[in-house]
């Protein structure tokens, strides 16, 4: 049978890491391609979200680490 993992409980100092690390990510995707639609942002947004928290989940909440997993993971727009 499969290993079952649960989700990784995060603290207040790692969730503070992972807001900075989604805010840099999403400063980056907004100084890149600044005429993007707009209309998508909120799916974008999203987007970035789950990917933020999925690097989260499986290493240490370290903000340069996190971030540079991150922002390599954004497929070009």
């Amino acid at each position: 049978m499969g290993s079952f993992k649960p989700p990784r409980a995060f603290n207040s100092q790692d969730l503070e890491t992972i807001q900075w690390v989604y805010e840099a990510a999403w400063a980056r995707i907004v100084l890149r391609d600044p005429s993007r639609d707009k209309r998508q942002d909120v799916e974008l947004q999203a987007f970035l979200r789950r990917r933020v928290f999925a690097f989260a989940q499986s290493s240490p909440v370290d903000f340069d680490t996190l971030y540079d997993r991150v922002v390599a993971s954004i497929p070009p727009l």
